[in-house]
């Protein structure tokens, strides 16, 4: 369809194409730029800064905070889900759990837990599919 037009009114037409693309170039461009300035305006999220084995016993005791097998435990039982991991992080001035589990049809479950108190964090779901759903079951 290009093609057949072309000829007729031939470098009118071509120098139009490049103008368009030349103009569509720039915004892209711009609105690149434009993300990129936002982007860096935002502050930096806040990220937990979780703690190793030893800081973690250090901590419990020191601020009487819940055990981390008893966490793990506790939302397990609360979302019906077998007990993966637990990493003692803090946010902020508080202790929370990150605690991992594996749901029976395999999705992980990622849960926030107050360290002091048990109790857990709402937060947006961040449940990750352990396979594709549209993936056969592996047959063993």
């Amino acid at each position: 369809m290009v093609a057949a037009f072309l000829p007729e009114r031939g470098f009118v037409d071509m120098a139009a194409l490049v103008f368009v693309c030349r103009a569509a170039a720039i915004c892209l461009a711009t609105a690149g730029a434009a993300r990129a300035a936002e982007a860096e305006s935002r502050p930096p999220s806040a990220k937990a800064a979780c703690l190793n084995a030893s800081d973690t016993r250090e901590q419990v005791k020191a601020h009487k905070l819940l055990e981390p097998y008893a966490a793990l435990k506790s939302a397990a039982q609360q979302r019906k889900a077998e007990a993966l991991s637990a990493k003692l992080c803090l946010s902020g001035d508080d202790f929370v759990y990150e605690i991992t589990l594996l749901h029976r049809d395999g999705r992980l479950i990622h849960v926030q837990m107050e360290a002091a108190t048990g109790k857990l964090i709402a937060r947006p779901s961040r449940d990750v599919p352990t396979r594709d759903a549209r993936d056969p079951p592996a047959k063993n």
